[in-house]
C-alpha cells in the first residue's frame, strides 16, 4: 500500500493503521488530486481515546486563561495561513475564493475561535449558583472528550479542527477528537499541524487536539457510542445523523447532530404585490449562491397563486434559467441532488427551470419546481425533500387558507422565512403563521432569506428534529453553544479555600455573573 498522509495521535504526526484509502477530488474538473489519505482501523481510535482521556483530566485542572490562550493563539496561526488555507480549500470543494472563502468564510472562522477564547475566558457559560448558607454550589463544566465530525460544505467555520463544535468543546476544557472530511482532508491537515503548534506554544497537553482522516461507518459508531466519550457534534447528511445519534442514544452518550434542514420561506400576498421583483432577485440568490450548499438554503417556498404570485413565479423560472452549470462539493453531491430532484418529479412536482440531470463532473444548473398546494397536503413526504444543492420548490396555493394548511405539513428545520408588505396588509396572517413557524424551526426571520446568520452571541443554529437534535441548544452564539459539550457539577459542603473558582464567595474581579443566594450578580 502506498505512504499515506499521517494522522495526529497523541501530539505527534504517524502513519495510520489502514483499512483502506482514498483521495479528495478537484470538483471543477473531477479529477483526484495527488495527497492518499488513510481511513483508520479502530486501534489508531482506541490510541486517540487512550491519549483523550488523560488529557481531559489535565485540561480539568487549568485555569481558563489557558485555554483561551490557546484559542486565540491558534487563531493568529490560522490567521498568518489564511492564503494556504483558501486556497487549498478552494481546490477541493470548487467553492470560491473571492469573497466566499477568503472574505466571508475565513473570517467568520477566525471570530469564532476568538469569540470561544473570550468566552472561556469570562466564564459565563459556567452558570455559576451559590447558595452561601447551605453552602451548595453548581458550576457547568467539560464532560470529557469530544468528536467533532464535521460536513462538507463549511472546510473552516464547520471544520473538523477548526469550526464552531471545535471552538465550543475547547471552551469548555474538552479535549477534541476530530475526524476530517473526505471532501477537503488538507485543510483539516494544515489546520492541525496549526493547532499542534499553538498547543506548544500555550502548554496544554498534546492530546487536546488529535485528528484522523477517515473512519469505517460501524467505527464511527462504535466511536460515538464508546464510554470515553463526553460528546460527540456532528453535521452532515440526515441518514448519517440519525444513524450516528441512534448509535449515542443507545449507549447513552451524548450526541449533537445538525442535519438536513427544509428551510421555508413564505411569501404573503402583499409583499408579492409590493416588491415582487426585488423578492425574485433574493430568492435567486438565496438559493444559487454557492450553488445552494448551505443548510439554511431555502427548499420550499410558499405562495398564494394570485394575479402577483403567478407573475413572481414566471420572473423567478427566468432567473433560474439565466444561471449556468455551477460547480458543487463532488460527485456524490451531484448525485444526490440529482436523486432528489427526481424524488421531487416523482411526487407530484414539475420542472419550471433547468433539468435534473449533471451538467459536468460535479455540476448542476439551477432547478426550479413547482408543485399545488393541494398536492403538497396530500402527499407530504413526497414533496417535503431535501434537495441539498441549488434547487428549490415553489407551493402555489390557491388561497392564504391552503398555505396555512401546507406550511402545517413541513417538518422541522433550521430557519424559516415570512415575508409581509411594508404597509401592514398583512399583518393578521403574518400574525397566524407566526405561532406555526416558530413550531417548526429554531430561527425565524422577517422580510430577508434564511442563507446568511450572524455568528453572534444571540443567534439560534438549531432546530426540532429532523434538522437538528436535541432542539434546545445552537450550533451558533457564544457563550451558549458551549454548554453543548458541559455538565452541571454539585460541590456540596466544601471548604471555601478547595472550591473552584468560579464557586467561590469572593472570586477575583470582573468574573461574570453569578446566581449568588438567590440573586443574580456580579461576580
Amino acid at each position: 500500500m502506498p505512504a499515506t498522509e499521517p494522522i495526529l495521535v497523541a501530539g505527534a504526526w504517524r502513519q495510520a493503521t489502514t483499512s483502506r484509502t482514498y483521495r479528495a477530488i478537484d470538483p471543477s474538473t473531477g479529477q483526484d488530486r495527488g495527497a492518499i489519505w488513510p481511513v483508520s482501523r479502530w486501534g489508531d481510535v482506541e490510541s486517540a481515546l487512550e491519549a483523550a482521556t488523560g488529557a481531559a483530566r489535565e485540561l480539568a485542572r487549568l485555569p481558563p486563561e489557558a485555554i483561551a490562550a490557546f484559542l486565540a493563539r491558534y487563531a493568529d496561526r490560522l490567521e498568518r495561513r489564511s492564503a494556504e488555507l483558501v486556497a487549498a480549500a478552494h481546490a477541493e470543494t470548487g467553492l470560491a475564493v473571492q469573497p466566499r472563502l477568503a472574505e466571508v468564510e475565513m473570517p467568520r472562522t477566525l471570530d469564532q475561535l476568538r469569540q470561544a477564547a473570550t468566552a472561556a475566558r469570562e466564564g459565563s457559560w459556567r452558570m455559576a449558583m451559590i447558595d452561601t448558607p447551605k453552602n451548595i454550589r453548581a458550576a457547568a463544566c467539560g464532560l470529557g472528550p469530544v468528536v467533532v465530525l464535521p460536513p462538507a460544505n463549511f472546510p473552516f467555520a464547520y471544520g473538523a479542527v477548526t469550526g464552531g463544535d471545535f471552538a465550543a468543546a475547547i471552551a469548555a476544557g474538552n479535549p477534541v477528537i476530530a475526524k476530517a472530511h473526505e471532501g477537503h482532508p488538507s485543510v483539516s491537515r494544515l489546520a492541525a499541524d496549526e493547532a499542534l503548534a499553538a498547543l506548544r506554544d500555550t502548554g496544554l497537553p498534546a492530546a487536546t487536539v488529535q485528528l484522523l482522516h477517515g473512519l469505517e461507518p460501524a467505527d464511527g459508531e462504535r466511536l460515538v457510542a464508546d464510554p470515553r466519550v463526553g460528546a460527540t457534534g456532528f453535521t452532515g447528511s440526515q441518514a448519517a445523523g440519525e444513524r450516528l445519534f441512534r448509535a449515542a442514544s443507545a449507549a447513552g452518550r451524548v450526541i449533537w447532530v445538525e442535519m438536513g434542514s427544509i428551510n421555508p420561506v413564505v411569501l404573503l400576498p402583499g409583499a408579492l404585490a409590493e416588491r415582487g421583483t426585488s423578492i425574485a432577485d433574493e430568492l435567486t440568490a438565496s438559493v444559487t449562491g454557492s450553488a445552494g450548499q448551505f443548510c439554511t438554503k431555502p427548499g420550499v417556498v410558499f405562495l398564494v397563486a394570485d394575479a402577483a404570485g403567478l407573475a413572481f413565479l414566471e420572473s423567478l423560472a427566468g432567473r433560474f434559467a439565466a444561471i449556468g452549470p455551477q460547480v458543487l462539493l463532488g460527485r456524490s453531491g451531484c448525485d444526490r441532488l440529482v436523486a432528489a430532484i427526481g424524488r421531487l418529479e416523482a411526487g407530484g412536482a414539475r420542472l419550471r427551470a433547468g433539468v435534473a440531470a449533471a451538467a459536468g463532473p460535479a455540476s448542476h444548473v439551477p432547478v426550479l419546481l413547482e408543485v399545488s398546494g393541494r398536492d403538497l397536503i396530500a402527499r407530504p413526504e413526497a414533496v417535503v425533500v431535501e434537495a441539498f444543492g441549488n434547487a428549490t420548490v415553489v407551493v402555489a396555493c390557491d388561497s392564504l387558507h391552503e398555505l396555512h394548511a401546507a406550511v402545517a405539513c413541513v417538518h422541522g428545520s433550521l430557519g424559516a422565512s415570512l415575508y409581509a408588505a411594508r404597509d401592514g396588509r398583512d399583518d393578521a396572517e403574518f400574525t397566524d403563521l407566526v405561532p406555526l413557524l416558530i413550531e417548526r424551526a429554531g430561527r425565524i426571520v422577517e422580510n430577508r432569506m434564511p442563507t446568511g446568520l450572524g455568528v453572534v452571541p444571540s443567534m439560534q443554529h438549531g432546530g426540532p428534529w429532523p434538522s437538528a437534535g436535541p432542539p434546545f441548544f445552537s450550533a451558533v452564539g457564544f457563550p451558549w453553544t458551549i454548554l453543548r459539550f458541559a455538565r452541571r457539577v454539585c460541590f456540596d459542603g466544601w471548604t471555601e479555600s478547595r472550591l473552584p473558582e468560579i464557586v467561590r464567595d469572593a472570586p477575583p474581579p470582573g468574573r461574570p455573573w453569578r446566581y449568588v443566594d438567590h440573586a443574580w450578580t456580579r461576580g
